[in-house]
């Protein structure tokens, strides 16, 4: 699968004040933005495009409909960040720490999730299309009543993972280590190895009711 990526310019500008470019402009396109911590308050108003942004600290920020196109996050900290109705297109995500991460009621296309930890992570009601997890070590990410086309796990250790209730189409778990997965009923659409099939069938068994002897 191909992840379209970001679409940045050959050359970004270093903001003097971040802050204040953050509070004085609705649209910020065209920077790298490095070594900043955010509140929630200097991103309420603001759309994020075609910057790349390095060390940057979201951590318990909550920022409804937070948009975010051609941009590259590296070494970001998103430690219980909410976004909900956010919209994320075409965005990099490398060597990030997502614990508590909430993208819920949103839309995330061309987005690519590299070498980062995703623990207690929230996807619920969000629609999800050409997304990649590489590398990553997911531990309880919720994809409950999402929809997902076009989307995949690559050499990534999943140690709990939940479809329940999700709408999914060419979902690819097959190149990743899967402790635990449920949400069996919404499975139509995933591709899985010979292997993990029967690693997980006394998980399946037990999520259906079914007895073993």
């Amino acid at each position: 699968m191909k992840i379209i990526q970001p679409s940045l310019p050959a050359s970004l500008s270093k903001p003097d004040d971040v802050m204040e470019l953050f509070n004085s402009e609705d649209v910020v396109s065209g920077y790298h933005i490095q070594d900043t911590w955010f509140v929630s308050s200097d991103l309420e108003k603001t759309s994020l495009m075609e910057s790349l942004l390095t060390k940057v600290d979201f951590t318990r920020v909550i920022v409804p409909k937070f948009d975010v196109t051609d941009c590259d996050f590296r070494s970001c900290n998103f430690t219980a960040s909410k976004f909900p109705d956010a919209v994320w297109h075409r965005v990099s995500i490398d060597n990030a720490r997502c614990t508590g991460l909430q993208i819920t009621n949103g839309v995330l296309k061309n987005v690519d999730f590299k070498n980062s930890k995703l623990d207690l992570v929230n996807f619920r009601f969000s629609r999800l299309e050409n997304v990649a997890f590489e590398d990553c070590v997911i531990n309880d990410v919720d994809f409950y009543d999402a929809q997902l086309r076009n989307v995949e796990f690559v050499n990534c250790t999943i140690n709990k993972i939940t479809f329940a209730s999700a709408r999914i189409m060419n979902v690819d778990i097959s190149q990743s280590t899967v402790e635990g997965i449920t949400g069996i009923n919404s499975l139509r659409g995933v591709t899985m190895s010979f292997d993990q099939l029967m690693q997980l069938a006394p998980a399946f068994a037990a999520e259906a009711g079914i007895k073993i002897k």
